[in-house]
């Protein structure tokens, strides 16, 4: 469950550990000498994929490949940089791998609505493990993980070539599992700040802007694993989840089926899928794993027929639609970044749009927002690239870079790599748009770059970083402005998690604390006219924007009401950023009953439309120059 330092809206920094973790020495443990590639991406059926081959030339690879299958909703979000790492170290050991992003979801295809029950998503696993057999690998090891996990022991006996199973966490009962996902999803929703007419339909079954088909959460709630009928008859780990009711059963149903069983306990769940933000990986685990997979391939002959990572073409495969062509792709230097390049099928429009990704969510974004507006630009005729930034989701880290990222200097080469792709792929004036630290991002670059032409910056929580504060793990989280504080001082539910020592109530105090000294000192600043304890931030942020007036380049803030960065707009430009007015070249949007990821999709509309807008404006300018 959710603590509530690990549902906050506002991005909390990666906590700093007496142990090491994968992240930091990520590239030593992989076995690369130099900078790691991502994965290749590939596609199957209505599947966007990641292909990771066998680590080097000189190293015969092993002909049986692990096919990695990922839980479901917020849990997926929190674990894509768990499968990142644990594909990486599978591959210096020799050993392929796949992952894949289910139908619905992340960045594949939406099915028909009449599909979308559970067997589209256990055909999947089947359409995934016989793309590997196509690449050659006759034998095939599944690592699972929650709902994934469970629907591929019911696809088990159907997968041809399989060799053996891992289930980490898995979903045992259905109806328990729902019943969990509720629960969570409220204390989500409390995070966020979402009022309640503004939340999900009572009726959903959905957590973090995701939802499930109806089809396929009527049909979850009827399993139970320990009563499958038939499964694979090869060995299996079970990655136990602490204190799960079930795990004996689901264990005593894998050992009549003749099967070898291994049980290990999943440590490291709980800091695991607690979010994007706040996710913690455990070395143990990765260790774990790479052992048993390394065990089951131990009596497989290494085969020349498997292609290698060292000098291989960086193939493309698409995804198509009558409206939009999907392409993933890799790019920068060694091929270290990945994306996806959305294009429109008719009547391209003469400018295109950058996406940076917000925090550490992956580039189809929260509640796959990123993929959504790309396919709806795409329909208005817009092509765009959504990318990973280095250590971010499919990317690895950047090769001498800090393994914190966010709002760190190192983040603007990977910008800047977007910009020199799409510079080659489309040809055509740019719109960078950005979320939270996405904004923060797009500002800085376009201040060093001028390949970006208009800027749509959402929730943006400052304009200037301060690098003697760095992101460590002292922060656990940026504060909420206090309207939210004023909000959650008053919510039964909030009092209620304080007094069971759900909450980091110190934490909070302290950033409230911080909150009221900020606004007092903002106050004092307003009456004087400028800053006593920050001039240098307040003039570099106004000559960052007098920048982009005097090159006429037009920005368009856009901020849901109450959110953090209100307050430091208010800070620098008065009540509303009512002083920006007189720049002429931006524009400020306030999104009522929004939350600071834009989860509603009232939101997401206005959000859509100001991108569409300063599109279409920059595609007119371009006619008349």
């Amino acid at each position: 469950m959710l603590t509530a330092s690990e549902s906050r809206a506002i991005e909390t920094a990666p906590d700093a550990s007496p142990t090491r973790t994968p992240e930091a020495d990520e590239t030593a443990r992989s076995g690369y000498r130099g900078q790691i590639p991502a994965a290749e991406p590939v596609s199957f059926g209505l599947c966007a994929a990641r292909y990771m081959p066998a680590r080097a030339a000189e190293e015969t690879a092993r002909s049986p490949a692990v096919l990695l299958v990922a839980p479901w909703g917020l849990e997926e979000l929190s674990t894509r940089k768990f499968f990142r790492l644990l594909a990486d170290r599978l591959a210096a050991t020799g050993i392929a791998s796949l992952r894949f992003d289910f139908p619905g979801t992340g960045n594949s295809l939406d099915p028909e609505p009449a599909s979308e029950g559970l067997d589209l998503w256990r055909e999947s696993i089947c359409e995934a493990a016989r793309h590997l057999r196509e690449r050659g690998h006759d034998e095939i090891i599944l690592i699972g993980q929650g709902l994934g996990a469970s629907l591929a022991l019911q696809a088990s006996a159907s997968l041809e070539g399989l060799a053996a199973m891992a289930l980490l966490a898995p979903v045992v009962s259905g109806r328990s599992y729902l019943r969990e996902l509720s629960v969570w999803a409220k204390v989500v929703d409390d995070g966020l700040n979402l009022e309640t007419s503004e939340r999900r339909p009572a009726e959903q079954t959905a957590i973090a802007g995701l939802v499930m088909p109806a089809a396929a959460a009527k049909e979850l709630s009827r399993l139970k694993l320990s009563t499958i009928n038939e499964i694979g008859k090869v060995p299996y780990l079970l990655f136990e989840r602490p204190g799960q009711l079930g795990n004996d059963e689901l264990a005593e149903r894998l050992e009549t089926a003749q099967t070898s069983l291994q049980r290990d306990p999943f440590a490291g769940y709980d800091a695991l899928i607690a979010g994007p933000m706040s996710s913690r990986i455990g070395e143990s685990d990765i260790e774990t794993l790479v052992g048993w997979v390394s065990k089951q391939t131990s009596e497989y002959e290494k085969s020349t027929q498997i292609r290698v990572l060292s000098g291989f073409p960086r193939a493309e495969t698409e995804l198509r639609t009558p409206v939009f062509c999907e392409t993933g792709v890799s790019f920068g230097n060694h091929h270290r970044l990945a994306g996806v390049l959305c294009e429109p099928l008719a009547d391209p429009a003469e400018v295109c749009v950058l996406l940076f990704g917000s925090a550490y969510d992956r580039h189809s974004g929260w509640g796959r927002l990123a993929t959504l507006t790309a396919r709806r630009l795409a329909a208005a005729g817009i092509a765009s690239l959504r990318f990973d930034c280095a250590n971010v989701g499919d990317s690895p880290p950047a090769e001498g870079a800090p393994a914190q990222v966010l709002y760190a200097t190192s983040q603007l080469d990977d910008a800047q790599a977007a910009l020199t792709f799409l510079d080659a792929r489309i040809g055509r004036p740019v719109v960078g748009v950005g979320r939270c630290s996405g904004a923060y991002l797009a500002f800085r670059t376009g201040l060093v770059d001028d390949r970006l032409k208009s800027l749509v910056l959402v929730n943006p929580y400052a304009f200037v970083w301060d690098e003697r504060y760095p992101l460590d793990g002292t922060m656990r989280a940026l504060p909420q402005s206090l309207a939210s504080y004023r909000r959650k001082l008053l919510n039964p539910a909030i009092i209620g998690r304080a007094l069971r020592g759900e909450m980091d109530v110190a934490q909070s105090l302290k950033n409230l604390l911080g909150k009221v000294a900020e606004r007092a000192e903002q106050q004092l600043a307003s009456a004087i006219g400028f800053s006593l304890l920050r001039r240098q931030e307040q003039r570099q942020v106004r000559d960052g924007f007098k920048q982009y007036q005097a090159s006429g380049r037009r920005l368009s803030l856009v901020y849901s009401r109450g959110d953090v960065g209100t307050d430091h707009l208010t800070y620098h430009f008065g009540p509303d950023g009512e002083r920006l007015a007189g720049l002429g070249n931006v524009t400020v949007t306030f999104i009522e009953g929004a939350d600071h990821n834009l989860t509603p999709q009232a939101a997401r509309d206005i959000y859509f439309d100001t991108i569409l807008a300063r599109a279409r404006d920059l595609e007119n300018a371009k006619h008349f120059r």
